[in-house]
């Protein structure tokens, strides 16, 4: 039987995020220009109002870095290209019951913004989507931000930031 063809019932079945049956794939991407990351301030939870890369959800049949390319473009409205693989993170939240309530794969790509940008004529994000706001910000001021528990894991895997930042 497709997916398609489930009923209402069938589908939460497999798609519920909140208290999983299964974990489910994020994606993500991680956008720099001119010495600043981009990031989003999320709408909705899992982590509302904290601060993350952009991304969202993968699409069933999508491959990974175009479900990326297409959760950062709607978010941003940028015009973005996939460079290489930046991580996978796994959040696994657990209640003290013992039943999962978050259980989330993400797997972020390094993205540059492309068109004839300058430091006089930057990229400006627009925030779209489930996102409050879209900015890009210095690498020395993520500290300042309250940044969900994921995007702070990847970016110290890539030492973007340091285990006190």
């Amino acid at each position: 039987m497709k997916f398609e063809e489930f009923t209402p019932e069938q589908k939460r079945m497999y798609d519920l995020r909140h208290f999983p049956v299964r974990p489910h794939v994020g994606v993500g991407g991680v956008i720099v220009w001119n010495n600043q990351i981009l990031l989003i301030k999320r709408k909705y939870n899992p982590s509302a109002g904290k601060w993350a890369i952009p991304g969202g959800h993968l699409k069933l049949g999508e491959p990974t870095p175009t479900g990326a390319l297409r959760e950062c473009e709607e978010e941003t409205g940028l015009n973005l290209q996939i460079v290489k693989l930046a991580g996978v993170i796994d959040r696994i939240d657990q209640e003290n019951s013992g039943k999962y309530e978050y259980h989330y794969v993400l797997v972020d790509y390094f993205m540059k913004v492309i068109g004839d940008f300058t430091v006089k004529n930057p990229p400006i994000p627009k925030a779209q989507s489930d996102v409050e706001e879209a900015i890009f910000i210095t690498f020395k001021d993520l500290s300042q931000y309250n940044l969900t528990r994921t995007t702070k894991e990847l970016l110290i895997q890539l030492n973007i930031m340091d285990l006190n930042g």
